[in-house]
Order: C-alpha cells, then structure tokens, then sequence
C-alpha cells in the first residue's frame, strides 16, 4: 500500500441565509486516500509494535459508490486504533455518524487527515531513527 499526502486544507462555509454550502466537497478519492493511508499506518506501525489488526473498509471507492456513516465511523475507529497501538497521542473527540443524520464537515476531515499526517510524520521517524546493530555470529579470519 502505498502513502499518498493527506489533504490538511479542508474549507467550507455555509451562508447563514440561505444555508447553502460553498466549499470542498468529500469524494471517492478523499475516502480512499484515507482508507489506504490508514492501512498504510498500520503496516509501518508492525514493523516496531506488537501485531494489531483494522477493520478493512474494502475496495477502493468509485465516484458511483456511495459513503455510509458506519464506513465513515469505521475510519475514525481504524485511526483510534492505530493511535492507541502505538504512539497514544490526542486527537480530539470525532463525532460519531448516523444514518441520515448529519455529515462529515470541513473540521472534522482536517481533524482526521492532519491526525494521519502526525501520526505518518512520527512513525516514520520513530522507524527511520530506530538505531541498527549489527550481529556478527562468526569466526573472522583464519582457522582456530
């Protein structure tokens, strides 16, 4: 899996009028971006910590496919797992989605992607400045 660079930008607003939004609007691409980065975490996180699993979220999206709250909780509980396998930073309180109720806002994704982000900036550096020794089981040189 690979990692590609969460977007930690999110704008919106929504005019007190007439209550019509004007900003990023969340899609097949953003949904996939944080699904893979989030199994991507998990992988890099196995390499220096005891083996824990995530919730799979399946295929990637298409633009045709819908988003369910259950899958939207289900990304925010993949990266409190992560969180609390590893590093056990604090990333606020996410709200939690129903069906027909309200949806994920410009905040609560900046939230989300820049918490990815944190965690991929420290697990990295934590397993890049991890300090190697080298065993040499072995006799060097000549006979005894």
């Amino acid at each position: 899996m690979a990692w590609t660079t969460p977007k930690t930008d999110w704008y919106g607003v929504t005019n007190p009028s007439d209550g019509v939004y004007t900003g990023d609007r969340f899609n097949a691409v953003d949904f996939n971006r944080i699904k893979n980065n989030l199994t991507y975490l998990r992988e890099l996180a196995l390499k220096m910590y005891d083996e824990f699993s995530i919730v799979s979220l399946g295929a990637d999206r298409t633009y045709s496919d819908y988003f369910y709250a259950d899958e939207i909780n289900q990304l925010e509980e993949n990266l409190k797992t992560i969180n609390n396998k590893t590093l056990k930073r604090s990333y606020g309180n996410p709200p939690t989605y129903v069906a027909n109720g309200n949806t994920m806002d410009f905040a609560e994704l900046n939230r989300l992607e820049r918490a990815i982000l944190d965690l991929y900036d420290r697990l990295t550096n934590e397993s890049e400045g991890r300090r190697m020794f080298t065993w040499n089981f072995g006799m060097r040189g000549g006979d005894l």
